[in-house]
């Protein structure tokens, strides 16, 4: 199973803060927890943290079940979170794994209509083509045009005697 992860890295001065892990519920505000510097798994060992220098990271181990937008960041002094980083996480594997084909298959659609439409042209002058040759057979046979009789010209032949 491919797991997600979002690296969040901060300042040196800010290493004592809080971490925090939360979904975003509106473009300013976001749901979730806080944490603290030396935690190593939080939301009952779903997430797991580890810890750089300069940053820490959130490594999904188990999906929430909610797709969404999440944001680590830090618990300022007042309060305030401080955004780090955003990434967008997948509640099943298949739907991250969607994520990521749809746009490597995108490039694929032009070409694709571009050699239906091709094969179709190919197609269609291949069928006239054929179409033509039957009728030149029939010229080079000696085949003319059938001469259709008018009535007046069958009463001429019925007065005649034939």
């Amino acid at each position: 199973m491919f797991r997600q992860k979002l690296t969040c890295p901060y300042e040196a001065e800010q290493q004592s803060l809080r971490r925090v892990w939360c979904r975003r519920s509106s473009p300013e505000c976001c749901t979730g927890f806080n944490f603290s510097y030396s935690a190593r798994s939080v939301d009952g060992g779903k997430l797991r943290v580890t810890q750089d220098a300069r940053s820490f990271t959130v490594e999904v181990l188990e999906p929430s079940g909610r797709d969404g937008l999440y944001w680590c960041g830090l618990l300022s002094k007042d309060a305030t979170i401080i955004k780090l980083a955003e990434g967008y996480f997948h509640s099943s594997t298949g739907a991250f794994i969607w994520s990521f084909l749809r746009w490597a298959m995108l490039p694929l659609l032009p070409l694709v209509t571009i050699c239906a439409y091709v094969l179709t042209k190919m197609k269609t002058k291949q069928c006239c083509k054929k179409d033509d040759e039957l009728y030149d057979d029939v010229a080079a046979a000696g085949a003319t045009d059938p001469v259709y009789d008018s009535p007046d010209h069958l009463n001429e032949s019925e007065s005649a005697g034939i």
